[in-house]
């Protein structure tokens, strides 16, 4: 991997990094050192949670068995990426390569937070009156989703798919 690969991944990490210490500070300043919510505007809301599990907390659980698992998968799958990354970033066009970047920027992100904290801290809600965002979500979260999105309309564009 290149050396700039290596600066936007860094980067996109310490950015998630980061924000989550911002978070945590902001929002034990504002509520006395009582873990709550701090309003933004109408349609943001931040407010930590610590997620166990996966994507929309899904495996999420106190079972230290099932956070080894989780642990592992999301390594594997890190893996797997950063292989299919390294083997065909010099074929990639511009907008698959930014791809791979936030989705490794991203995993790795709350892959740290995981392996560190045991859970990824979540911590920004999204709502219009009632209706709610389906998920507290990070920028690691935000990164991954971005560069999905980047590789199915890569895809969907006629570029082949890389194994």
């Amino acid at each position: 991997m290149d050396r700039l690969s290596i600066l936007f991944i860094s980067l996109l990490v310490l950015t998630d990094y980061m924000s989550k210490l911002f978070i945590k500070s902001i929002i034990l300043e504002a509520n006395q050192f009582i873990e709550k919510s701090v309003v933004v505007n109408d349609y943001i809301i931040l407010s930590i949670y610590y997620n166990k599990g996966i994507a929309f907390s899904f495996l999420d659980s106190d079972s230290l068995a099932i956070n080894y698992f989780v642990i592992f998968l999301v390594a594997v799958i890190i893996l797997y990426l950063l292989s299919i990354f390294i083997k065909n970033n010099k074929n990639f066009n511009k907008l698959e390569y930014s791809s791979y970047i936030l989705i490794l920027g991203g995993a790795l992100g709350n892959f740290i937070d995981r392996l560190f904290n045991q859970s990824v801290l979540d911590f920004i809600i999204i709502h219009y009156d009632d209706i709610y965002f389906p998920g507290i979500f990070n920028f690691a979260d935000m990164f991954i989703t971005i560069g999905v999105l980047l590789i199915i309309i890569s895809y969907l564009t006629g570029r082949k798919k890389y194994d």
